[in-house]
């Protein structure tokens, strides 16, 4: 009889895992949730120097928009621009960046 109540206990939390998950994509809080998670992470996912040279960073309609302190870094980040579309989308578990645009 105890193993009744954990299968109804288990249904009832997948359940509420996708009521959860459906209302977040109902009203587009995935893609929010997974902008402040990559703002969040910023340091872990792109390391150290480029997280300490990054004054902001936004997500728009799968373009990550950066604002770098050197012109420097601004040329590498274009030239790595795939790498770190792959690492960001990789971090979060959803394609949620294609392209870069960097200040």
């Amino acid at each position: 009889m105890s193993g009744n109540k954990l299968h109804v206990s288990l249904s009832q939390e997948k359940s509420l895992k996708d009521l959860i998950s459906s209302m977040m994509k109902s009203y587009k809080l995935t893609d929010k949730l997974a902008e402040t998670q990559v703002r969040n992470e910023w340091e872990e996912i792109v390391g150290r120097t480029i997280a300490k040279n990054t004054r902001r960073l936004s997500i728009y309609r799968k373009t990550l928009y950066l604002e770098v302190m050197s012109a420097a870094l601004r040329s590498d980040l274009y030239f790595h621009e795939k790498t770190i579309v792959e690492k960001v989308n990789q971090y979060v578990g959803q394609r949620i960046v294609e392209h870069i645009k960097i200040k």
